[in-house]
């Protein structure tokens, strides 16, 4: 956590912005320090442990973790901002929208199709 700091910082970024060290994925689980006394037979000792997995299961803390990385960043005024297209993405259904419309176009030119087929078949059935 100290050397994600200093970068966070600007201290181990190079002239472009790019780190100076190299990083490993999911690799490595940090010790963070932070620690809560409770009595041997506190009755609350169960609720804290599932309050506490399920922070850390959701990814709250590595959440809070980043958000505060960002705003050093921001402070430091030293690394450009860059979001990568390799990243996650929140994708909805918003984003699918005119995926959506274009399929209902070509829906209603399918059916427009089909129809002029149809009376096309029937008139020259008729006049043959």
């Amino acid at each position: 956590m100290f050397a994600e700091g200093k970068c966070a910082n600007g201290d181990y970024v190079g002239e472009n912005s790019e780190p100076l060290l190299c990083r490993l994925e999911d690799g490595v689980v940090y010790n963070t320090g932070l620690a809560m006394i409770m009595f041997h037979a506190d009755p609350l000792m169960g609720r804290v442990n599932i309050i506490i997995d399920r922070v850390v299961e959701a990814g709250l803390y590595n959440y809070w973790f980043s958000f505060r990385l960002y705003l050093i960043k921001l402070i430091s005024h030293k690394i450009a901002i860059v979001h990568p297209l390799d990243g996650y993405y929140s994708f909805n259904l918003y984003h699918m929208q005119p995926a959506f419309y274009i399929l209902l176009m070509g829906w209603f030119l399918s059916v427009i199709c089909f129809m002029v087929e149809l009376l096309y078949s029937r008139v020259l059935h008729k006049i043959i």
